[in-house]
């Protein structure tokens, strides 16, 4: 497991937040996830490969274009 760096609003109810999470090809990803997922500034992530500078992570919930796993810059991962 490991925590992915996000941009985090509030969400439309209280137990979710909004999550903006920069993508390795430049754009920004919008997911909605539990607020048990989400930090100040980060989402919890499973981390499936790296290739490069880029990691490949399965996140608690898909995006808005529904993706679950997405492609993150390495700089933009916390791994504990």
């Amino acid at each position: 497991m490991c925590r992915v760096k996000a941009k985090i609003k509030e969400g439309q109810v209280a137990h979710e937040r909004l999550a903006y999470i920069q993508l390795a090809g430049g754009i920004t990803a919008e997911v909605i996830v539990s607020r048990l997922h989400a930090g100040i500034a980060d989402v919890q992530a499973f981390e499936i490969r790296q290739e490069g500078s880029r990691v490949l992570v399965e996140l608690p919930s898909e995006t808005s274009t529904g993706d679950w796993r997405v492609w993150v810059p390495e700089t933009a991962v916390i791994r504990a």
